[in-house]
């Protein structure tokens, strides 16, 4: 699992972005990651453990999301 930070989360349009601790790509996060972990939204600032998938689209993403 990796850990980060939210960097920007915009709920009305369903996706956001993690900061990362030990630098690196920033990891895109969309609303259907949230709801598979039980979580409603993000707000800036919370620290998150993420592992990264490849989605459908061939984009990576952060998914198995937990609070910290």
């Amino acid at each position: 699992m990796l850990s980060g930070t939210v960097y920007f989360y915009h709920a009305p349009s369903g996706f956001g972005v993690i900061r990362p601790d030990r630098g690196g790509d920033d990891a895109f996060v969309h609303v259907s990651a949230l709801t598979t972990c039980g979580l409603e939204r993000l707000e800036p600032a919370q620290r998150v453990t993420y592992a990264l998938r490849t989605d459908a689209r061939g984009q990576t993403c952060a998914q198995d999301l937990k609070l910290c």
